[in-house]
């Protein structure tokens, strides 16, 4: 099963995050959709993940906690920039992972 954050993200262009979700658990395709995701490397803030490549099982076990979800790559690269533009005015830092789970 996928690591997902409790409250995670959707972009405007998603319709029905919960049924996508689902289908991703499952191991489903999704096609068009990108995920958000805590950096596994300690240099990255996030990744975004064409939610196609969970197809590869063994990409599917290892694929990092989900913070959100996007309707194709310029949404998925707006949402990073607005959450981290949004996480630096309210903290002044770059703690992604602390960040995100108290928000």
């Amino acid at each position: 099963m996928l690591k997902w954050q409790e409250n995670f993200l959707a972009g405007e262009s998603v319709k029905d995050p919960e049924k996508i979700k689902k289908k991703l658990n499952s191991g489903k395709p999704v096609l068009g959709i990108y995920l958000l995701t805590l950096a596994e490397n300690p240099v990255n803030l996030m990744d975004i993940i064409p939610a196609a490549m969970l197809i590869q099982k063994s990409f599917y076990g290892i694929c990092p906690k989900i913070i959100g979800m996007a309707k194709g790559k310029e949404e998925a690269l707006e949402m990073v920039r607005s959450l981290i533009d949004e996480m630096y005015r309210e903290t002044g830092t770059f703690a992604t992972a602390e960040y995100i789970e108290n928000r």
